[in-house]
């Protein structure tokens, strides 16, 4: 399976729209990285270069994620396969980054290969490709989708795909992991070494790589063999991978290293399937590598778009896969391979003969050259004469040893090159055939079309790079060498007669601005070529010409080339545009003149994409048997006389002309294309409307039934078409501004060809994996009888029996309800906002009646109850739009288009030259009528013209849209959401719209809406209801998330649609111009009425699903066989949390030395059921005081049967005290138990049994007595506590607690003294700097001799603290883009330049990964010193002396009091020295030693620094009386 698209919905760069939709469910089981045993877990997804991510779900190991994330891109077919989908679940942190604890990949490619294009709520298991074993578990959705393709519709009841559990049992309700079965494997990519690499650099070489990716392992690279074109790498790259695994392609890249370049260049790439290895290793094997040429555009290489035209080298490697649980990424030294790859001797012997159809206009001479690995053959260089080369040319034996597997044999090139004076050399076209097809002896000569270079600069579009006729065999030497060769004699020539018949053409591109092209074809055979007659303004051009020239041709006819049909569009001032080829074999026509023409298919680059067609036959006869073939008279087929019938309804939704409204429209029919025909003939044949401007210029009724007589052909493969040309009229004149075109084929009465409604949504007939109740839906559609069809529609409309009559479908309640504050009497103003409906309590609604019989009567009233119903039993749900099933419509909407797909506009003529050719056509506008053939020869048949007028005469309609919901809308703001609201309007004049913006819901993207929404309309008219989805906005103005339009006229006028009764429930794709991607759906019904029916039968009230109150409450009595966090005991307490709510905490149970704990604690949660997750989830826990607390276990409960239990029968449920294991997924088996009882109230029950949380008043419903718990378990601060139960049990512990207080006081003063102490001044022509050499961890000295100063270069030193592992990065860091600069520009950064520098990596870092450094920056510029201080928030300030850490407390008085600008170096150095001795007497633990350094003009200096330590403290007076030597 592939990427297949139709053509029309690719835009000019040839990329479709793609849709990637991820629906993040659950996780489940989450193995936690940090050293408490719990996570944060946050999940981040990846396609392509975007990414999206989930909220942070605080202190957790499984939650509900439920998060739909939309991607859209606009990809290449063929560059999609290769794009990937990267889920990554992290442990989320503050300050520090993100954990990742395991994650899972997937290609692109194999989701669309999935059924539906979609994987739909599967498990899978996360995995961390550096470490073994399951990391986790997720539950997701995917689906991807290209242009026009929807999504599967699936059941509500289809996602509530849990067991179901017993609902007494808690132990069934805990929710488990899933039982999925992986296997680790040790992915193993050997890379021996490469042969015959390219050269890459200036000087003949390169220096190559290879790097390797695959899944979720990070990308891996050999080493950098340098200067050489064969590298031997000799190493291992080792992969983890985790089946099963939706990754399938492993990705290996060879580059170039670039040393002074941001990026490296590719050379090749390579891709193997993950799947072959299931097979057995691959290899050791050599693998040929492919590319374009050297001189082809590098930048698109670098984005791997572009063909593989040209040998690369090739590469030793091999692949296995190999079971092994504790894989992960790796890099290996290994062996030099010995083993001899079996081999042989190969030849390849090369007959040249000619080429055909080369641009004359281009080519000057050309040679040919075979190529195979790196050998290379050339042929003579010729001179072409009449676009035809000869050669006849034998080639010299090719001989060349290589594997005995063909596979690993190069493909061979045969590459035609042209050299002219303007494009020196440039290569035409070339062949690339793969060895094992070239196989043969003795084969026979063949012609085969070249493949474009579209990295030449002659690689357009209109060159066809031509046709060469060769020879050639490939095989085993020996075999080759005994067959004898013969000489190349140019066989005999022969004159030929070349007869095209050119019938007509159909839907081909426009290359006007008209929406037109002027199209001709040219016919060419063997250097002879003739053209057929311009048609104008046309896109179904008629020409029923033969067209006939003379050319010479090889005997036998298999060695003459393909007969090439190209078509152009006529332009009358610059080139003609190209609009497409296509090629007839010569061989296989015959000499006779072909009874019944075929229909080819046009195309420019690729066959596969084609856009339009001809109808064309070929007669090729030997000049000598001419005669014998007389042409014949006419090629024009035999036509029936017939009467053509247009019914002319109007014009709809027409867009702005030229920035100008449609005023006055009318409609030009053009009936002559059937046959040739004069012009003052064909004016017989056209026919006009007249203009009209009600009720609207845009949308403008004609109301005009037009016959005439017409010829159509008796085969209907000769049919033409009806061109439809929009004019608006201004004034005395008129301008053309919408074209259109309608087939006549499946209109002939004769040709039993089913009429397709062309007006259907653009979706598939049948979504694939959409269900109905369970059960499939057929994917094709089978002409069948009237009545089985009809029985099979109304089983897939209706999920009850059809009603038997209208009447009986009409018999449902809402005909007896009234509304109480309802006016009815004023229609104009109920329709003009949206209704809002009474509140009904508990399904039921008391009516009122009044009772018109007796008016004397006190306003009596009679009240009624009826039970509620449900307007939505009873009706049929279509998983796609009503149109597709409704075939009766009377009248069609034909699409009307403007601008062009080929050419160039008449703007960019003038200025654009260079243009890629956009594709600027779009549809502006409807045609809504019919077109019938009537057969003259039976007068019987032809019915009287209908009555438009009376059949369409305008009448006020009400519309009532019943809108259920939104699903899967496509998120418009920056949070992953919308706010969604309901616009409806009829047509484009915005005469009657109804916005329901006020009630906007709020961050979701499946809103509830279940509304009715009123609007008038006129039909015929605007009938084309629009219901459009906005997103809510404060600031900016709203945004279109998509809208779907139903055309009211066709349903009104299809009697299938009145039979249904009750309208069926239908789901419409939602569509936006800016993509052709839906942009979700929405649930609705739809009903049209008179405005009398409309106050006669008041709307149907619906309602979201009644959720209701209700509060669950679970009381945790106590637990047991809890294992120890701490030394031989835990301090246990419990948290409960429902769904993603609040987190309810016990009280603790300090220093359970048994695992056991006490608690009788309620939890109490306010609930609304029915909820799409009931997850109540219990975890235990060990208090710590100083550091985060431990996790012990967790427990999920699944309650949703509880629930839903409680919602049916809307009373109390208990679940009696119950055990229930607790488990931890870092540790194995049962960490600890719990027991456990839970109630579920109602509202009403609630409020009647009010409880407290916890222990608290009101205590009751049971009530929760204090848990004896044992004296010991007392907080450790209360020592009230302790001496209130003893001073002799306990005053040993009151002992160590206040020695650990003491103990942790002096710890913290250590720890809090213990800092850098850096230390910088300014003086007169230099900068000193002195710093500490002590590193630590804690309370420990780790060295005494680290030196933080660090010299960035020679007049510069960067003095660093804080972390020490953060300081080595930063400081390597900013040393290497100092010298990147100085390597780059031959100059050395700044003082102030350099600081600026580490401001902005600091700053940088901040936003993702921040460095803890501090420093100080200092340097000498030419003439003059600089200090600047910066912190590790990036702040910034130039100093002239300072201090960094905790010795700035101490020093810089003495910095403040002794400084002075002109120090010269001998006081600098002494007022340092004052400031280290200072630092000694006031830290309780003094500094080892001290590093100082000087910068000036010269450089970097060390001084020697001896001192002894002092640990003394100086009294004030001392301190102030000591002298010191600084004047």
């Amino acid at each position: 399976m592939s990427f297949q698209f139709n053509p029309k919905l690719l835009d000019s760069k040839g990329r479709a729209d793609f849709q990637v939709r991820i629906h993040l469910i659950e996780c489940r089981e989450l193995k936690a990285k940090a050293s408490n045993g719990i996570c944060d877990p946050v999940v981040y997804v990846t396609v392509d270069n975007k990414k999206e991510t989930t909220q942070v779900f605080k202190n957790t190991l499984s939650c509900v994620f439920d998060h739909l994330m939309f991607f859209e891109f606009k990809w290449k077919p063929q560059d999609a396969k290769l794009k990937n989908i990267s889920i990554q679940v992290y442990d989320s942190n503050t300050i520090r980054r993100n954990v990742l604890i395991g994650q899972f990949p997937m290609d692109i490619f194999t989701v669309y290969s999935e059924k539906g294009h979609e994987i739909w709520r599967k498990w899978t298991v996360l995995t961390n490709p550096n470490e073994p074993g399951i990391k986790g578990f997720l539950k997701f959705s995917s689906i991807v989708l290209g242009p026009r393709e929807e999504s599967p519709i699936h059941n509500e009841e289809d996602e509530d795909d849990e067991d179901k559990q017993e609902e007494e049992d808690l132990k069934s309700m805990i929710l488990t992991p899933p039982s999925i079965d992986t296997v680790r494997y040790k992915l193993k990519i050997y890379c021996y070494k490469a042969e015959d690499l390219p050269k890459m650099d200036t000087f003949g070489s390169a220096d190559p790589f290879v790097e390797v990716s695959f899944a979720a392992n990070p990308i891996i690279r050999t080493e950098v063999k340098k200067k050489t074109l064969n590298p031997i790498w000799n190493q291992e790259i080792v992969l983890a991978v985790s089946k099963p695994t939706l990754a399938e392609m492993i990705s290996l890249n060879v580059f170039d290293w670039e040393r002074n370049s941001k990026s490296n260049d590719l050379i090749a790439t390579t891709f193997f399937k993950f799947s072959q290895l299931e097979n057995g290793p691959i290899g050791p094997k050599w693998i040929n590598l492919y590319g374009p040429p050297k001189n082809s555009l590098r930048t698109k290489f670098k984005k791997k778009v572009v063909e593989n035209s040209e040998y690369k080298g090739r590469i030793l490697l091999g692949l296995e896969s190999v079971v092994d649980p504790n894989a992960k990424p790796d890099k290996n030294t290994i062996p030099v391979f010995s083993k001899v790859i079996p081999s042989e001797n190969y030849t390849v012997r090369f007959d040249l003969f000619e080429g055909a159809e080369f641009p004359a206009n281009l080519l000057e001479k050309c040679f040919v050259e075979l190529s195979i690995g790196p050998l290379k053959l050339r042929s003579k260089i010729v001179s072409p004469k009449k676009n035809i080369a000869t050669w006849y040319e034998s080639f010299k034996d090719l001989t060349f040893e290589y594997p005995k597997d063909h596979s690993q044999i190069p493909d061979i090139f045969i590459n035609v090159y042209l050299k002219n004076r303007v494009l020196g050399k440039a290569r035409l076209g070339y062949l690339r055939i793969p060895f094992s097809e070239a196989l043969g002896i003795s084969q026979k000569p063949k012609w085969q079309m070249l493949e474009p270079d579209h990295n030449s600069a002659v690689g357009k579009l209109d060159n066809v790079p031509g046709f060469l006729l060769y020879k050639m065999d490939a095989g085993v030497a020996k075999d080759i060498s005994v067959v004898p060769r013969s000489k190349l004699v140019r066989p005999p020539m022969k004159k030929y007669q070349v007869r095209a018949h050119i019938y007509q053409g159909k839907d081909l591109p426009p290359a006007d601005d008209t929406g037109f092209s002027d199209p001709y074809c040219i016919v060419k055979l063997g250097g002879s070529s003739v053209k057929t007659t311009r048609k104008e303004e046309t896109l179904y051009p008629t020409w029923y010409e033969t067209v006939t020239f003379e050319t010479e041709l090889p005997e036998p006819l298999n060695l003459a080339p393909d007969i090439v049909v190209m078509c152009y569009d006529w332009d009358k001032i610059s080139s003609d545009d190209f609009l497409g080829r296509f090629y007839v074999k010569t061989n296989e026509i015959g000499k006779k003149f072909p009874g019944i023409p075929k229909w080819y298919k046009l195309w420019v680059n690729d066959p596969e994409l084609c856009f339009g067609e001809i109808l064309a036959s070929f007669q090729l006869i030997p000049i000598s048997q001419v005669s014998s073939f007389p042409l014949p008279e006419s090629i024009i087929p035999e036509f029936k006389s017939s009467l053509l019938q247009i019914s002319a309804i109007g014009l709809r939704d027409l867009l702005p002309h030229k920035m100008s409204r449609i005023k006055k429209p009318f409609i030009e029919f053009d009936c002559s294309q059937g046959t040739v025909k004069t012009k003052k003939e064909r004016s017989k044949y056209i026919v006009k409307t007249s203009a009209q401007s009600l009720p609207t210029g845009t949308n403008p009724n004609f109301l005009e039934v037009f016959r005439m007589p017409v010829e159509i052909p008796l085969n209907h493969i000769f049919a033409s078409s009806v061109m439809l040309r929009i004019f608006d009229q201004k004034g005395l004149g008129s301008s053309l501004i919408a074209t259109g075109a309608v087939s006549l084929e499946a209109l002939i009465p004769w040709a039993n060809i089913p009429f397709k409604n062309p007006n259907l949504p653009p979706i598939v007939d049948k979504i694939p994996g959409a269900t109905k109740e369970g059960e499939p839906i057929d994917e094709e559609v089978e002409e069948v009888d009237e009545e089985k069809d009809r029985e099979e529609r109304n089983r897939i409309l209706m999920c009850d029996a059809l009603p038997n009559s209208i009447e009986e479908a009409n018999q449902v309640f809402h005909k007896l309800i009234t509304f109480e504050n309802e006016e009815t009497s004023d229609i104009e103003t109920e329709i003009l906002g949206v209704r809002t409906l009474p509140d009904v309590e508990e399904k039921e609604l008391d009516i009122e009646e009044k009772n018109d019989d007796n008016e004397d009567e006190d306003e009596a009233k009679e009240k009624e109850v009826v039970e509620y119903k449900d307007p939505r039993m009873g009706r049929g749900k279509i998983l796609y739009e009503l149109e597709h099933d409704l075939r009766d419509i009377p009248f069609f909407d034909f699409d009307l288009t403007r601008g062009r797909v080929r050419g160039i506009s008449s703007f960019e003529k003038k200025f654009r030259s260079k243009s890629q050719n956009p594709n600027t056509k779009r549809v502006v506008g409807k045609f809504k009528g019919n077109f019938k053939i009537f057969d003259t020869t039976d007068k019987s048949r032809i019915l009287p013209p209908p009555k438009l007028a009376e059949m369409f005469q305008p009448q006020k309609y009400i519309v009532r849209a019943y809108i259920l919901r939104g699903m899967n809308l496509v998120p418009k703001d920056t949070n992953g959401s919308s706010d969604p609201y309901i616009v409806m309007s009829t047509g484009k004049t915005k005469e009657f719209i109804k916005s329901d913006r006020e009630n906007y819901q709020k961050k979701t993207l499946r809103p509830d809406f279940y509304k009715c929404y009123e609007i008038p309309a006129i039909v015929p008219g605007n009938s084309s209801l629009e219901i459009a989805v906005y997103d809510y906005d404060t600031i900016t103005s709203d945004e279109l998330i998509g809208k779907t339009v139903i055309d009211l006229e066709s349903r009104l006028f299809s009697s299938e649609w009145k039979q249904m009764q009750p309208k069926p429930i239908e789901y419409r794709a939602l569509w936006n111009s800016s993509s052709t991607n839906p942009q979700g759906k929405i649930e609705m019904w739809l009903d049209i009425m008179t405005e009398k029916e409309a106050l006669e039968n008041p709307p149907l009230p619906l309602f979201p699903p009644q959720k209701e109150n209700f509060e669950i409450r679970a009381v945790a009595w106590n637990t047991k066989d809890v294992v120890f966090k701490d030394k031989k005991m835990s301090d246990i307490f419990i948290t409960c949390q429902f769904n993603n709510g609040e987190r309810q905490k016990s009280d603790i149970h300090w220093r359970s030395t048994d695992g056991k704990g006490s608690f009788n604690w309620r939890f109490v949660f306010p609930v609304q059921i029915p909820s799409k997750f009931s997850r109540l989830k219990f975890q235990l826990w060990d208090k710590d005081i100083l550091n985060a607390n431990d996790s012990i276990a967790e427990s999920v409960l699944d309650l949703q049967s509880f629930c839903k239990r409680a919602y049916r029968q809307k009373t109390e449920q208990n679940i009696k005290k119950q055990w229930i294991d607790m488990l931890h997924p870092n540790f194995t088996g049962k960490q600890g138990s719990l027991e456990l009882s839970i109630s579920l109230l109602t509202e009403a029950e609630a409020i009647a049994k009010p409880v407290g949380k916890g222990r608290k008043d009101p205590n009751q419903y049971p009530f929760l007595s204090k848990p004896d718990r044992p004296l010991s378990s007392i907080a450790p601060w209360r020592l009230d506590k302790m001496m209130k139960f003893g001073w002799k049990k306990h005053k040993w512990k009151v002992y160590c607690c206040c020695l650990s207080c003491c103990a942790c006081l002096i710890l913290i003063l250590v720890l809090y003294f213990k800092m850098d102490s850096l230390i910088g001044i300014v003086g007169q022509d230099f900068v000193i700097m002195a710093s500490d050499t002590n590193t630590g961890r804690s309370i420990m000295r780790m060295k005494d001799d680290f030196d933080k100063l660090v010299e960035l270069d020679g007049h510069k030193i960067m003095a660093r603290g804080g972390e020490i592992g953060d300081g080595d990065q930063f400081c390597e860091l900013i040393s290497r883009y100092v010298s990147l600069y100085k390597f780059n520009h031959d100059i050395e950064l700044t003082t102030d330049e350099t600081a600026h520098l580490i401001r902005k990596e600091l700053a940088n870092g901040i936003r993702s990964d921040p460095y803890f450094v501090n420093s100080l920056l200092g340097g000498f510029d030419t003439d003059k010193g600089f200090l600047y201080y910066l912190d590790y928030l990036g702040s910034l300030q130039e100093i002239k002396y300072g201090a960094h850490g905790y010795a700035a407390y101490f020093v810089s008085s003495i910095l403040d009091k002794f400084y002075k600008p002109d120090l010269n170096q001998d006081q600098a150095i002494e007022l340092i020295i004052r400031c280290i001795d200072e630092l000694d007497r006031r830290f309780i633990i003094g500094s080892i030693g001290f590093v100082i350094k000087i910068i000036d003009k010269d450089g970097i200096h060390k001084i020697p620094f001896e001192r002894k330590l002092k640990k003394t403290i100086l009294s004030d007076s001392d301190e102030v009386n000591e002298n010191m030597k600084i004047d």
